[in-house]
């Protein structure tokens, strides 16, 4: 069917806006009978007008599809309204959870979240943290707190308030929201060794900052249990798969270890379900433990043991901070978040 130009112009709102023409804000005036000043202040500082011409405006903007200009507004009132979030991936649920609280927390507010994923790589974060602040964001967010020395250099200089997560840095660049991950994987490792354990294997990705932190930790409770010469470490990928095949190698080894603790439940979930394969007993034979609480920790049989990590209000406490400085204009306070031992019948 072929439209006619003249009944398409007829069904738009008052008439005035054609096909392919952005609407304006002296659109917006036009059609709530304003002045372009108040339209403006009704879009941009409502409490500079009554509520009703406010709604009056809003309700135009609407019907002539008017979007507000953020650039535009940013250069008048010096804020954005747009926060960027920084994360290593997206591919599970670990940091998606962190992202939902950040989102969640900050839907409060006229904020939103602008994403960018860094591959575990501070040159990639320091590329994105440049986008982002030429884009002249409001706040930022980073996992993490290993940082090119460009990247502190260009926070520092930009002013932007800063929250960092899931760790507790030692030389922060603003505020913090995290835990030692290095306390956190002896407190796990300990764990295992209360339980009657002694021959515990880590089993990680590499190339990670918080890997490394997590293997002190797990080397620092094997020596204060004087099992030092016990220590066993295996690198693999954190997959589903890397875990299976971590799994298998160990258990087919000498000698095999009667313990695994997982950086990761999708490492240990992968091992779990080679083991039914392989008709390796769990706890029996070999324990595992995860870490991070995922939702399928509780959905295999036996259910997993793992650390649970606040991993959504890391998310929100990072909000909160973000709108007490941005909008309340607190200080701000870090804040470290409690990690928690999940037994279950995997150990």
């Amino acid at each position: 069917m072929k439209c006619s130009g003249n009944t398409l112009a007829g069904t738009l709102p008052f008439g005035r806006i054609k096909m392919g023409q952005r609407s304006r804000l002296q659109d917006v005036a036009d059609a709530a009978g304003v002045s372009f000043i108040t339209a403006w202040r009704a879009l941009n500082q409502p409490d500079m007008v009554r509520e009703k011409t406010a709604e009056k405006v809003r309700v135009a903007a609407q019907e002539v599809g008017y979007v507000v200009n953020a650039v535009a507004r940013s250069l008048v009132t010096s804020k954005s309204g747009v926060v960027g979030m920084i994360v290593p991936t997206l591919e599970d649920s670990i940091f998606s959870a962190t992202v939902q609280g950040l989102s969640d927390t900050l839907s409060s507010t006229s904020m939103e979240i602008l994403i960018g994923i860094s591959g575990y790589d501070a040159t990639r974060e320091e590329e994105l943290i440049r986008t982002f602040v030429g884009r002249q964001i409001d706040a930022l967010v980073l996992t993490g707190k290993n940082h090119s020395k460009a990247t502190r250099t260009l926070i520092e200089k930009s002013g932007i308030s800063v929250v960092e997560i899931w760790d507790v840095p030692s030389n922060p660049l603003d505020l913090y929201v995290g835990f030692s991950n290095s306390q956190m994987a002896e407190d796990a490792t300990f764990y295992l060794i209360q339980k009657g354990y002694r021959r515990i294997t880590y089993v990680s990705p590499e190339n990670r900052a918080r890997a490394v932190e997590r293997l002190e930790g797990y080397k620092a409770a094997m020596k204060k249990a004087g099992l030092e010469d016990k220590i066993d470490v295996s690198w693999t990928e954190p997959t589903l798969q890397g875990g299976a095949e971590a799994f298998e190698r160990l258990v087919s080894g000498e000698p095999r270890p009667d313990a695994i603790f997982f950086n990761g439940d999708t490492l240990a979930v992968g091992a779990h379900l080679r083991a039914s394969a392989l008709k390796v007993r769990i706890p029996d034979d070999v324990a595992i433990m995860g870490l991070h609480d995922t939702d399928i920790a509780s959905q295999v049989t036996p259910q997993l043991t793992t650390v649970r990590i606040p991993r959504y209000e890391i998310g929100r406490c990072a909000g909160e901070e973000i709108i007490g400085r941005i909008v309340d204009g607190s200080r701000g306070n870090s804040q470290i978040v409690a990690y928690e031992i999940i037994e279950r019948g995997t150990t």
